[in-house]
């Protein structure tokens, strides 16, 4: 009876073992598990209410063109609105629409992000595609060194970080640029305002305000200045301060009335005037 009663349990283990889910539900989990096996993290960012995230998990994940895909993943699923890592990583990486799949390095770097739902051969040759992307530029990154002297290269490369949430991998390069006496000023103007830009996606506004004032000191005009102007705003704007934003986007309308910015600023005013109340003007 025994004898008869461990089998079973010794059975019932392997079966439980079989059917155990290859998804973790935490992002250190995860990267625990990227970082032992060197691979990627596909993150599957879903909801209840999200009708397509429930037909990808039906049709698309036991397809034999996923399990390839992903099988030297780690596998990842999150609940946008779960109130942990799922709210704080859609949160984190801008997500604004499901379903949503984003593919991680074991550091938390953006791979890929793949949007919507597509059935699964189509889905499958999306993911290669953006692995093949990802594995690109690492190569860029480990042949950095002999571009030292292509400075449109680096800030290309510096701002690919910036896209793939590599803030601090990008600062570090573009303070470089902007330190270096050789670079264009094209290129350090550019430089600055990127600074400035990843500084503030940091939600490191002081430092980013600085970045700024200093820029203003070596340029007064061109695009770049104009887009500097602009990104103050935005900085009050990120902060919290929107009566700054208001007063900043105004100061801008008024200094460069022609400029191609114009537009995305008048709806700008318009939506803050609306928000605070403030007379239009």
């Amino acid at each position: 009876m025994k004898r008869t009663a461990l089998i079973a349990a010794i059975a019932l283990l392997f079966v439980q073992q079989a059917v155990a889910s290859p998804w973790l539900k935490e992002i250190a989990a995860a990267q625990k598990k990227a970082k032992e096996k060197n691979q990627l993290i596909f993150v599957d960012l879903f909801a209840d209410w999200c009708g397509w995230c429930h037909k990808f998990e039906q049709e698309v994940i036991p397809s034999e063109a996923f399990q390839n895909a992903t099988d030297k993943m780690v596998l990842l699923r999150l609940n946008t609105e779960d109130g942990k890592d799922g709210t704080k990583l859609s949160h984190d990486y801008g997500i604004s629409s499901l379903p949503t799949f984003v593919v991680l390095n074991s550091d938390l770097l953006i791979a890929g992000v793949l949007k919507g739902y597509s059935p699964a051969k189509e889905f499958a040759l999306s993911l290669q595609d953006t692995e093949s992307k990802y594995k690109d530029f690492m190569k860029r990154v480990s042949d950095e060194p002999s571009i030292a002297k292509d400075y449109v290269k680096r800030l290309a490369l510096a701002k690919e970080f910036e896209s793939r949430a590599g803030y601090a991998q990008s600062e570090s390069r573009l303070r470089k640029l902007i330190a270096e006496s050789a670079v264009p000023v094209g290129v350090r103007d550019d430089a600055y305002v990127e600074l400035a830009m990843t500084q503030m996606l940091q939600k490191k506004f002081d430092d980013a305000r600085k970045t700024i004032a200093k820029f203003q000191t070596v340029q007064t005009k061109g695009d770049a200045y104009e887009r500097s102007r602009l990104l103050t705003g935005d900085i009050y704007l990120q902060s919290g301060n929107a009566v700054g934003a208001l007063t900043e986007y105004r100061a801008f309308r008024t200094k460069f009335p022609n400029s191609q910015y114009s537009r995305n600023v008048e709806m700008m005013i318009a939506q803050l005037e609306r928000q605070l109340g403030a007379p239009r003007r």
